[in-house]
């Protein structure tokens, strides 16, 4: 999957200043709460999404969420554990306070904007991508023939979700919940450049009163009226 990525890079954009956010498609891109279960949903969209596509030539849909983290932290000759760090530091403030904390190459956020911006537009131009996480839909809103998905739940809902998946105590889970919802919107903002706002999604569907089968249905009929399938 790296080389993959690294050939999307090399072939997809010119190393220029101008960045054009908008490829061909199409593309799904997932967002989440804490606690919702965004990998496995993304991950049976794409084997379904494979299964309808019955036609020879048509290109394999890929799932692609930490691939992301590992291609930006090469381009900007991070360790992996450094970028997660970087990518998971909370509020604004914080992430600047880290970010000046790195000298060799020294990073800061606009470099890492425009950084992830480049290999999410390298992976739309190709299309036929399910995206989760990662600030895909800050790089990607406003852009035609792509599907920005919200996954979220009651946080009482999410906190028992993370206590049977992580094994850990409802006061460890509330904590965990909370704080990467806040890192989460934070890298959403740093990519969309502005506030986070529901808008930004063309479809918010509630994990607590749906299943998975459910939502993957529905993401499926979407895509088919909106003619991306």
């Amino acid at each position: 999957m790296e080389n993959l990525l690294r050939e999307y890079l090399e072939k997809s954009f010119p190393e220029t200043e101008g960045i054009t956010p908008c490829g061909s498609g199409p593309v799904i891109t997932i967002s989440r709460e804490s606690g919702c279960p965004s990998k496995l949903i993304g991950q049976q969209l794409t084997e379904l999404l494979n299964k309808k596509s019955v036609q020879v030539k048509t290109p394999r849909w890929r799932f692609i969420s930490k691939e992301i983290v590992v291609t930006v932290a090469r381009e900007l000759e991070l360790k992996l554990t450094d970028m997660n760090y970087l990518l998971s530091s909370g509020r604004k403030g914080l992430m600047e306070d880290v970010l000046a904390s790195f000298s060799q190459p020294y990073v800061n956020k606009h470099r890492i904007r425009k950084t992830i911006t480049h290999v999410i537009s390298a992976m739309a131009q190709k299309g036929h991508v399910v995206i989760v996480g990662r600030g895909g839909v800050g790089v990607l809103h406003g852009c035609p023939n792509v599907l920005h998905i919200r996954l979220q739940a009651p946080l009482e809902w999410r906190i028992r979700e993370i206590c049977k998946l992580r094994e850990i105590s409802v006061q460890e889970a509330r904590k965990l919940a909370l704080d990467t919802d806040i890192k989460r919107t934070a890298l959403i903002e740093l990519m969309f450049k502005d506030k986070f706002h529901p808008c930004l999604f063309d479809l918010i569907l509630n994990c607590s009163t749906l299943s998975k089968e459910e939502i993957i249905y529905t993401i499926i009929q979407l895509m088919e009226a909106k003619k991306m399938l």
